[in-house]
């Protein structure tokens, strides 16, 4: 039961910045709908290797390389509440807490 309910936490933030892309003018449709997929897949699977023991360096060069990504595409503003927003939404939905 966590699990849906955390599929459609996420399913609702994916609506919400798909919704929002034009206001940060991403250059693509494309990009609007791909960099939110790539920055939540990417926090879901460090959350779960932070769990099995990862070490801290990988995580965070993960992490920077993934907000270099949304910042590029989204600009500076609209990556960095793309990427606080996402590890927000998996924090709050985390199944492992």
């Amino acid at each position: 039961m966590r699990v849906l309910a955390r599929v459609e936490l996420v399913a609702a933030w994916l609506a919400v910045m798909w919704a929002a892309a034009p206001l940060t003018q991403v250059a693509s449709a494309g990009l609007a709908v791909t960099v939110p997929l790539v920055v939540v897949a990417a926090g879901a699977a460090l959350e779960e290797l932070e769990r099995y023991g990862a070490g801290v360096v990988g995580l965070v060069l993960t992490a920077a390389a993934v907000w270099m990504l949304a910042a590029a595409t989204w600009g500076v503003v609209g990556g960095t509440a793309l990427l606080v927003s996402a590890l927000g939404v998996l924090a709050a939905s985390s199944p492992h807490r």
